[in-house]
């Protein structure tokens, strides 16, 4: 049976990616869903995006854009949007290319890198999930949700009601500092702060499998337990 991973907020962190990615021994016709922030902050940027290119050709792969996508596809219009993006990772995806924080040099950027950002969606949607990068408001459907709520709102700290589809929000955006995947009232975020002291997540959502790789090395596979 065909198995869909979502993984969320790599943040450039390839070394951990590359080490994840071979342990889910993910097949041709299995979905792996990048929920959005892949790029920027981590050292390997480049490497992140090469490395979904890879996967393109061995399954089916989503990618959902992320306030970081959103931000670096900005930034190559607006001189504005490239200073607001350099502040928050910028600087070290335009490294990993090998060019400097300039409009020029973002430009010089080759357009594999820009196409496969460009073709990141909204969000995706299955018969019993909803893959998204931020946190949806419940009380919406997803073809009216806004840019903010798909892409830079978190979720709230009094938690949120379960959303209006039934179905259940796979997420990320909102970083879990503690390494645990969130799972409250139909929401799930797999972001467990990679680009911190945490781990890099993927979960396998039909068996609720989640594979965790941490910076040290370390590899852990438990399964999510109901809440």
């Amino acid at each position: 049976m065909p198995k869909t991973y979502a993984i969320s907020d790599i943040y450039g962190g390839n070394q951990q990616l590359i080490v994840l990615l071979p342990a889910l021994n993910i097949q041709s016709d299995d979905t792996l869903i990048f929920l959005g922030d892949v790029i920027d902050r981590g050292v390997n940027s480049k490497g992140v995006l090469d490395t979904i290119i890879h996967y393109q050709t061995l399954c089916h792969v989503i990618l959902i854009k992320g306030n970081h996508e959103e931000m670096m596809l900005g930034a190559v219009h607006e001189r504005e949007y490239l200073k607001y993006w350099l502040k928050f990772g910028g600087i070290e995806t335009l490294q990993s290319f090998g060019v400097t924080a300039d409009l020029q040099d973002l430009k010089q950027i080759p357009f594999t890198y820009f196409k496969l950002l460009k073709s990141a969606i909204p969000y995706y949607e299955n018969q019993d999930f909803i893959f998204t990068h931020a946190t949806p408001l419940p009380h919406l459907p997803m073809d009216k949700q806004t840019d903010d709520s798909l892409r830079w709102r978190f979720i709230p700290l009094d938690g949120q009601n379960a959303h209006i589809s039934g179905k259940t929000i796979i997420c990320g955006h909102s970083a879990q500092k503690n390494g645990k995947v969130y799972h409250q009232n139909g929401l799930i975020c797999v972001d467990t702060f990679a680009h911190g002291d945490g781990c890099l997540t993927a979960i396998e959502v039909t068996q609720m499998m989640i594979y965790q790789a941490f910076l040290d090395g370390k590899f852990n596979i438990h399964t999510l337990k109901p809440h």
